[in-house]
């Protein structure tokens, strides 16, 4: 009853209107709403892209550090085998020239043999 004298005292172009500016307004509060997600989101993502772009440099930066880590290391092995073969070349020739008297010693006439002091002999025996 309130209704049907609700709408003969306001036309019904009133109505519409008044309908029209809640559906207006409900779509708007809506729009505002959803852009105010977006900006939110978008904000969200941007302060993730600089913490994950931050991460990426640090681990650059790290992976440079390994790496002349390891280039310095690979230099340090390469130096060490060089030094090794020629400590290795060393002592063969030293060995060599050992061998070499160890040779002539024993290949010694007997009238080159002569008394030896005792403690000249093991020196000359306990060489390699």
């Amino acid at each position: 009853m309130f209704v049907k004298l609700l709408g003969r005292v306001v036309p019904a172009w009133v109505w519409a209107v008044v309908i029209g500016l809640v559906a207006a307004g409900g779509v708007g509060w809506w729009g505002v709403t959803a852009w105010e997600a977006r900006i939110a989101e978008q904000e969200a993502l941007a302060q993730e892209l600089a913490t994950m772009t931050a991460n990426r440099d640090r681990w650059q930066q790290r992976t440079q550090q390994l790496l002349e880590q390891q280039r310095a290391a690979q230099e340090r092995a390469r130096q060490a085998e060089a030094a090794v073969a020629e400590l290795q070349a060393a002592l063969a020739e030293r060995d060599a020239d050992y061998r070499e008297i160890q040779r002539r010693i024993r290949q010694a006439p007997a009238e080159d043999d002569g008394p030896v002091a005792p403690v000249l002999r093991q020196a000359l025996e306990a060489l390699p």
